[in-house]
C-alpha cells in the first residue's frame, strides 16, 4: 500500500511529535510512505519531505492545497492520502483518511470561556476553519478522532458524519515513558512539592492556574514549585494571553516556577524528577502529556473534562476546571495519602500499557488506511 501523508501544517506542539513518531514507525515497518512536512520541521527527523508550502498564510495554503497539491496527489497516485491536520482535499482524486485533532472549534465550554477576549476577527477565523474542517470531513472516506469525546463533539455539529467517524486513540512510547525505580524521585524528597506541566502555550492551556496553585500552597505552609514547559514569549502570540503572561512572570520573579521548552527526548527524565503531573487544560482532543506522565509512574491531577476522563479513567484526581481552590484541594489530598498516590500510579501505568501504546495506534491507523484503499 502506497501512503501519502499531508502534515505540511505541522509546526509546533503535539502534531509535530505525532508526525515525527509516525515517520519513525513507518520506517521501522518498511511502509511505502511519503510524509510531506513543514520546511521548519525539526532537522533531526529523517525520511520526510520538507515542503515550501508550509510558509504560506493559512488561507493561501488552503487554496494551494485544493489546486497545486491536488495535482501533486493525482500525479503521485498513492493508494491512500492521510491528511493528518484537520483539513483535507475536497473531491480528493484518491482515497482519503482525515484526522481531526482540533477540538476547541467544536467544544462549547472552550468557546464560552476562551474566545470572548480574542475579538471578532478571531471569531470569523474560527467560523471559516470550522466550515472547512467539516467540508473536508464530508469529502473524506474516513474521519478519525483520537477520543470518543472528540467524535461526539464533531457529530453535534455534523450529525450527517455519523457512520464515517472512527476513534483511534493516540498512544505513547511506553518503553521510553516508563517507571525507572532508580531514577524516580521520592515524594517531596527535598521537602518541596514539585509540580510538572508539559505543554506548549495556548490560552486554553491555563498555565496561570498552576502558578496560582503553587502560590496558594506556599501561603498555606507547603513549599512548592512548578516546572512548565512553555516559553513565556509564546503568550504574546495570542489575544487573551496577557493574564497568563502576568501570572507566570510573577511566579518567575518569586522563584516559584521554572519555564522553558524541553526537547522531546528529555521528557521521560523530566517527569521522573517531579512529584505530580498537573494538567489544567480545558479543551483537548487527547492530551499526550497525561499518558506520558502516567506511563512514567507519576500521579496525575487533571481538569475534569470529558476528554481527560476518557484518557485517565480511575487513574487521576479531577479538579473543577478553572478553579485554583479545587486544584489545591486535590494536591493536598494527594500529599496526605500515600496509598492513594500508589494506587493512582499503578492504575496509570496499567492503563497506558493496555490502551495507549504508540504501536497500537499505528497498527490501527494502517488498518483504517488499508480498509479505505480497498473500498475505493
Amino acid at each position: 500500500m502506497k501512503i501519502l501523508v499531508n502534515a505540511i501544517s505541522a509546526r509546533m506542539g503535539g502534531i509535530v511529535t505525532y508526525t515525527r513518531n509516525l515517520a519513525r514507525s513507518f520506517s521501522e515497518r518498511k511502509a511505502d510512505a511519503t510524509i510531506a512536512v513543514s520546511s521548519r520541521f525539526p532537522a533531526d527527523c529523517q525520511g520526510v519531505w520538507r515542503h515550501w508550502a508550509s510558509d504560506l498564510r493559512p488561507m493561501t495554503r488552503f487554496v494551494w492545497e485544493q489546486t497545486l497539491w491536488r495535482r501533486t496527489v493525482a500525479e503521485m497516485k498513492p493508494d491512500v492520502l492521510f491528511s493528518s491536520a484537520n483539513f483535507g482535499l475536497l473531491s480528493c482524486p484518491v482515497p482519503q483518511v482525515l484526522l481531526v485533532r482540533e477540538g476547541g472549534l467544536f467544544d462549547p465550554f472552550y468557546l464560552a470561556n476562551c474566545t470572548p477576549a480574542q475579538g471578532m476577527k478571531a471569531a470569523l477565523q474560527r467560523k471559516v476553519r470550522r466550515r472547512l474542517i467539516l467540508a473536508s470531513a464530508r469529502c473524506s472516506d474516513r474521519v478519525v478522532t483520537p477520543t470518543a469525546a472528540m467524535r461526539d463533539l464533531l457529530l453535534r455539529w455534523a450529525p450527517d458524519l455519523d457512520g464515517k467517524v472512527v476513534v483511534n486513540s493516540y498512544g505513547t512510547m511506553s518503553d521510553s515513558f516508563a517507571p525507572s525505580p532508580a531514577a524516580m524521585r521520592p515524594w517531596r524528597a527535598d521537602g518541596c512539592l514539585r509540580l510538572i506541566y508539559v505543554s506548549v502555550y495556548y490560552p486554553h492551556k491555563q498555565p496561570e492556574l498552576v502558578c496560582r496553585a503553587v502560590e496558594g500552597l506556599r501561603a498555606a505552609g507547603m513549599e512548592s514549585h512548578a516546572t512548565i514547559t512553555m516559553d513565556i514569549r509564546e503568550t504574546e502570540d495570542f489575544k487573551g494571553g496577557n493574564f497568563d503572561r502576568l501570572i507566570m512572570s510573577q511566579a518567575l520573579e518569586r522563584g516559584q516556577a521554572t519555564l522553558g521548552r524541553r526537547p522531546y527526548e528529555s521528557l521521560p527524565a523530566l517527569y521522573r524528577e517531579h512529584d505530580v503531573f498537573v494538567f489544567p487544560s480545558i479543551s483537548e482532543t487527547f492530551g499526550h502529556p497525561m499518558v506520558e506522565a502516567m506511563g512514567c509512574g507519576l500521579p496525575v491531577v487533571v481538569a475534569d473534562t470529558p476528554v481527560n476522563r476518557e484518557v485517565c479513567g480511575d487513574a487521576a484526581l479531577y479538579f473543577q476546571p478553572l478553579s485554583v481552590d479545587s486544584l489545591i484541594q486535590c494536591l493536598r489530598r494527594l500529599d496526605q495519602d500515600p496509598e492513594l498516590r500508589a494506587a493512582l500510579t499503578a492504575r496509570g501505568r496499567e492503563r497506558v500499557v493496555n490502551f495507549f501504546t504508540w504501536d497500537g495506534h499505528v497498527d490501527r491507523m494502517i488498518d483504517i488506511m488499508g480498509e479505505v484503499a480497498g473500498k475505493r
